[in-house]
């Protein structure tokens, strides 16, 4: 259901429908760790920069923090009342922090220190199916079965921009390095790039 490369290139982490996350040896193809403790599907994942962690997603409703030394879980992220979509790490001037959308229509910015969660993003009437963090950390941008993407500012939870302009759900979505532009894709069968200083 998904999948991450590390930093470095050497290993891979995997999440399938049989509930766990496996970490590969890219140079072998071994399995080093098989992840377990999700109780559905994983849905998504990332690797933190430093390849020490990493955060998967379910259709559990929950998130998983993992030590990828000992292939423990170190938190259980649990807020979420709906199956969670998608996922990313970020920094930010407080640390490490991570974003997840969920099929109960919001985002969630959770603190990594803590486990606890910093804010619920509100503003989508239809499921979040993707999710992106700026280079900066300042802000995210998503795409939901409501047909649009919104930009917020993570550090207030508010959003920016709402960006409309596709016929059916966007089901993924990415930002430029800079910060200016962004690109989604939809069931509409087209691609959009986004000028974020205008929304249009």
């Amino acid at each position: 259901m998904c999948c991450a490369v590390f930093a470095d290139g050497t290993r891979a982490i995997s999440g399938s429908e049989d509930n766990t996350l496996k970490v590969w040896d890219l140079s072998t193809g071994d399995v080093i760790h098989t992840l377990q403790g999700h109780t559905q599907m994983v849905m998504c994942c990332a690797v933190f920069a430093d390849g020490t962690r990493a955060i998967s997603g379910s259709f559990d409703n929950t998130l998983k923090v993992w030590d990828l030394s000992t292939g423990e879980v170190i938190y259980t992220l649990q807020g979420h009342t709906y199956s969670v979509l998608c996922c990313a790490i970020f920094a930010d001037a407080d640390g490490m922090r991570a974003i997840s959308g969920s099929k109960d229509n919001t985002l969630k910015v959770w603190d990594l220190s803590t486990g606890e969660v910093i804010h619920t993003l509100q503003g989508h009437t239809g499921i979040v199916r993707c999710c992106a963090v700026f280079a900066d950390g300042t802000r995210a941008i998503s795409g939901s079965s409501d047909y649009t993407l919104k930009v917020w500012d993570l550090s207030t939870g508010k959003v920016i921009h709402t960006l409309q302009g596709h016929t059916d759900i966007v089901w993924c979505c990415a930002v430029f390095a800079d910060g200016t532009r962004a690109i989604s894709g939809s069931e509409d069968s087209t691609l959009k790039v986004w000028d974020l200083s205008t929304g249009e």
